[in-house]
């Protein structure tokens, strides 16, 4: 087993192991997809990660003090306030959640577990580490229980460039790309002039995920280009910085897209997008079951990703309408429910997204013809004037922003009904295999 994650130090620190063996059993699919995920870890891990987990499991108590001391320091004053309830009643809270579900207490303050409406819905939170180290894994390896095709679609979700090609070749909408910059080298893709186009531009790592080492070149006009952080240089300069920067890593070289007009005012100033999640259903079928409205906090941030200060909320996936926004939840700071951009003042709370049905439509025609052995999918959509356009994928998508935004455990919702659908055939599979 490679170097671990930081997933899998949450995991093995959680004390996941042993705490989802005395969970009821209710028959929930949450409880399935906890014991699914603690048998099938077990299973698959070899001597030196069973004895590493055995060997963590002292320390997890004491990983939950020290937890809960710095999160309690950080949210506690202002979830005293908000619910009346004092620090160490928090940090009880705490423990208790952290013993009986194996919730350590970032995810008390992520997850509003201070509010007894949701605590009492515990179980029902699946957390990171469960997908990330183990249930997306082993529905990816087996399919979800289904004959393996013989092209896999895993090659062209990590590699941009790929992704653009397998798109096209299913004429699914997505950004046009000028220039592939590689070890000093570029190579034009879809723009035949001499040098840089005279547009905005985005620029992104050929490889890469949550929006690191992206940059906006914004057009000033006679061949100048301003950085988002404000540096000024010319279409050569720009250039150069690109194939120097690419010794290191490969660059994208993109338009600058912008939103619908009926969005533009939320995405203040930065490409604005939907996550919309989708899974394989009981029918064969693929089914869009949550999504979330991502937007910047301000017009010097070129990504609107959520774990980069990002504001996301809820979409109500029948109608399209925008509930309240948030931010991350590791302070105080980001704890806050906004109805109104509390940077911009600009309504959030019902606003309903453009395009909304064809969005849907772009996410189960993408899934189910380009990549279609995918069980599990995270969509990244911008609206657009012409259109929803694809902008990335992901096949391990956090489930920690949807479970925050939707203010709801997806353990018994309809995410978590056909996560456990696709285990269970998985499960049968790999058993006929051996």
């Amino acid at each position: 087993m490679s170097a671990w994650s930081i997933d899998r130090i949450a995991q093995a620190l959680s004390g996941a192991m042993w705490t989802f063996s005395f969970l009821p059993d209710d028959n929930s699919t949450a409880t399935f997809v906890h014991r699914c995920f603690r048998r099938q870890s077990w299973r698959d891990a070899g001597f030196r990660e069973r004895t590493l987990m055995y060997a963590a499991l002292p320390f997890a108590p004491f990983v939950t003090v020290v937890l809960a001391i710095a999160f309690t320091a950080l949210n506690g004053q202002a979830i005293k306030k908000q619910t009346g309830k004092g620090i160490i009643w928090q940090a009880r809270e705490q423990f208790e959640i952290a013993l009986r579900y194996a919730i350590l207490p970032p995810w008390y303050y992520i997850f509003e577990l201070h509010d007894d409406d949701k605590r009492q819905r515990a179980s029902e939170y699946i957390n990171r580490f469960e997908v990330k180290t183990c249930l997306y894994r082993i529905l990816r390896d087996y399919n979800g229980g289904l004959p393996i095709p013989a092209e896999r679609s895993t090659s062209c979700i990590k590699d941009k460039l790929c992704f653009l090609s397998r798109c096209r070749k299913f004429s699914i909408a997505v950004s046009p790309v000028f220039f592939v910059v590689s070890k000093g080298e570029i190579k034009a893709i879809d723009w035949r002039g001499s040098g840089l186009p005279e547009t905005d531009l985005f620029v992104k790592p050929l490889q890469g995920e949550n929006g690191r080492n992206t940059i906006r070149w914004d057009y000033l006009g006679s061949g100048q280009y301003r950085r988002n952080d404000g540096k000024h240089a010319t279409a050569q300069e720009v250039l150069e910085s690109l194939c120097k920067a690419s010794w290191r890593r490969s660059f994208l070289v993109q338009p600058r897209l912008i939103n619908h007009t009926e969005v533009a005012q939320l995405a203040n100033g930065t490409l604005a997008t939907v996550r919309v999640m989708s899974c394989r259903n009981e029918w064969g079928e693929f089914e869009a079951t949550n999504a979330v409205f991502r937007m910047a906090q301000n017009e010097t941030v070129v990504v609107d990703n959520f774990h980069r200060g990002g504001i996301a909320v809820n979409v109500d996936l029948h109608t399209g309408e925008l509930g309240s926004g948030t931010c991350g939840a590791w302070g105080a700071t980001g704890g806050g429910w906004y109805e109104r951009h509390y940077k911009t003042g600009v309504q959030i709370l019902h606003r309903k997204l453009p395009c909304w049905t064809e969005l849907l439509d772009l996410v189960r025609y993408a899934h189910g013809s380009a990549f279609s052995d995918q069980v599990v999918i995270g969509w990244d959509v911008a609206l657009l004037a012409s259109g929803p356009c694809m902008i990335g994928i992901n096949k391990a998508p956090d489930l920690d922003m949807i479970q925050r935004i939707s203010r709801c455990p997806l353990g018994n919702e309809r995410f978590g009904k056909l996560l456990a659908f696709n285990l269970k055939r998985t499960i049968e599979a790999m058993h006929q295999s051996f």
